[in-house]
């Protein structure tokens, strides 16, 4: 279902409201700009570089109707250009959302060396009554705890290597949600799918006890069963968190994989010092997972993520740290490891804010071990970008 209109109609919208005097109106409206370059050295090819540039442009809009009523509506608009244009095919389509009902996206340009694209990937209005709140559109659903891998996170399932995409992917979904207490809550949540195996529909409980969140979910995801559950808390200023997920075939078949079904957990744990340093680790199970060579992630895929696979590997080791240099420099560097087959990616990073609204940072992203592994032979990219946020 194309609903091009429907975005332009948006975009118009959005430059008509930025001219309005917001002091005196329920409407917030603000978004940014940033500019990235990146440079590709991909294995074996060391001496060709690829290199391309990226526009990014996002631009959010809330309305406030009535107190009982919001609208939220978010455009992420793209201009790419660039070796990855010119040498991996369609690349439009790789740029493309590919986990959504509705067809809101529009690639307004797409050359053999250029790709422009408009998508609203958060579109919902909230009707709030007492301790009710049902949410109609598309919007994001967040049940994860952990902050890397999230196998409770049945209907926005995110890649950490996409961390561009800093907002991550909606779905097309009705929830309802009831408050049981303040810090307590109930809530179903449907996903829109043209077939029963690309919908999702399944319930949340949540609650507190002591000085931890937990929780409990069920129903089916696709072409799976689903039951699940979390936990989130501190000890001394140290945050513990936790999640687990079980995943079984609604039908099983001669040629059915996994039939017994497959089991995704993460925990992990992180502590700031007073002196800003922060420590982050974390560990990965996947029942699924290749206790060997675990072979090659697709980092080129438009394929919608799935809990059930948040890596190729039986295990995956996380660790992180940060440190402030100044009060406006920061310094980090991350790492996911397969103690399987020994590959590993690791991720420094540095990042300036040269003003309130504007910064500046260098991202790298490390790819390294022997064929067939989970990180081996697909090189090494550099990442610098500018953002300015309004």
């Amino acid at each position: 279902m194309k609903v091009r209109l429907l975005i332009i109609t948006v975009l118009i919208s959005f430059n008509a409201f930025a001219q309005d005097d917001y002091s005196l109106s329920p409407v917030e409206f603000s978004g940014y700009v940033k500019d990235v370059q990146t440079v590709f050295v991909p294995y074996g090819m060391e001496e060709n570089w690829l290199s391309d540039n990226a526009i990014h442009n996002r631009l959010k809009l809330k309305y406030y109707y009535k107190d009982w009523l919001t609208f939220d509506i978010q455009a992420r608009n793209r201009f790419i250009y660039g070796d990855f244009v010119k040498f991996f095919p369609d690349y439009a389509k790789y740029a493309q959302s590919s986990n959504y009902f509705l067809d809101m996206d529009y690639v307004w340009l797409n050359d053999s060396s250029a790709v422009g694209l408009s998508e609203l990937d958060r579109l919902y209005f909230q009707l709030t009554k007492g301790d009710w709140e049902v949410t109609v559109g598309r919007q994001r659903i967040n049940w994860g705890m952990n902050l890397v891998w999230n196998p409770n996170d049945i209907f926005n399932t995110f890649s950490y290597f996409d961390f561009e995409y800093e907002e991550r992917p909606g779905t097309d979904a009705i929830r309802v949600k009831y408050y049981t207490s303040i810090t307590g809550s109930a809530e179903l949540v449907y996903k829109a799918g043209e077939e029963v195996d690309e919908m999702a529909f399944a319930g949340l409980y949540r609650f507190n006890a002591g000085s931890y969140d937990f929780q409990f979910l069920g129903g089916f995801m696709g072409k799976d069963l689903v039951l699940g559950t979390g936990y989130s808390g501190s000890i001394k200023g140290a945050a513990f968190r936790g999640e687990l997920t079980y995943f079984k075939p609604r039908q099983i078949y001669d040629y059915t994989i996994n039939k017994d079904g497959v089991v995704v957990s993460s925990v992990s744990a992180d502590y700031t010092f007073s002196n800003t340093l922060y420590l982050h680790a974390g560990i990965l199970y996947n029942s699924s997972g290749a206790s060997g060579k675990a072979g090659q992630i697709q980092l080129l895929s438009n394929q919608e993520l799935s809990p059930k696979m948040l890596s190729r590997g039986k295990f995956n080791l996380f660790a992180q740290t940060s440190f402030s240099i100044t009060p406006l420099i920061t310094a980090n560097l991350s790492s996911i490891i397969n103690p399987d087959d020994l590959s590993a990616f690791i991720s420094p990073s540095i990042t300036a804010s040269l003003s309130d609204n504007f910064s500046t940072s260098l991202f790298g992203q490390f790819f390294m071990g022997s064929a067939d592994t989970e990180y081996g032979h697909i090189g090494q990219i550099a990442y610098l970008r500018f953002k300015y946020s309004f």
